[in-house]
């Protein structure tokens, strides 16, 4: 005779299975392509679904080339390569709601985050900032976003 449990445990087993089977996107959402230059260096891009977008880490470049400078210059570089993703992607800073800043050294935090607070609007986006030792392309910051995608 089968217990109760033995029964009731298959049962479950079988519709976690079912709950877990990934589904189809319902709509296709276009795959933002900007790459803020025509050089070497890949300045952003991102994806979008469900009214949402992700951007890629977007690096300081311009022109193909990491920008001159310090901490200062180069953030100021991907706030601005990550308003023209965003602007692609038919939304702004406005409406993003999370970031993630990628710095090379966590001595540069305070002057980061004087341009970030300068630049940004009001209120600020959650955000989370991490020292990584080293990022590809020996530029000092990289930032990713996740913004909303306002209602037209």
């Amino acid at each position: 005779m089968v217990s109760f449990t033995s029964l009731f445990t298959g049962l479950l087993a079988v519709a976690s299975v079912a709950v877990a089977t990934p589904t189809p996107k319902a709509a296709k959402q276009p795959v933002v392509t900007y790459l803020g230059n025509q050089g070497p260096i890949l300045s952003g891009g991102a994806w979008t679904s469900k009214g949402i977008v992700y951007t890629s880490g977007t690096v300081p470049s311009f022109n193909g080339s990491i920008v001159a400078g310090g901490i200062a210059e180069q953030t100021a570089q991907v706030i601005k390569n990550l308003a023209v993703v965003l602007e692609e992607a038919g939304t702004s800073w406005e409406y993003v709601m999370k970031t993630t800043v990628f710095l090379a050294s966590m001595d540069d935090y305070s002057a980061m985050n004087e341009v970030y607070g300068a630049m940004l609007p009001s209120p600020k986006p959650a955000r989370t900032a991490v020292e990584v030792g080293k990022l590809p392309g020996n530029f000092l910051i990289e930032i990713e976003a996740i913004a909303a995608i306002p209602d037209k």
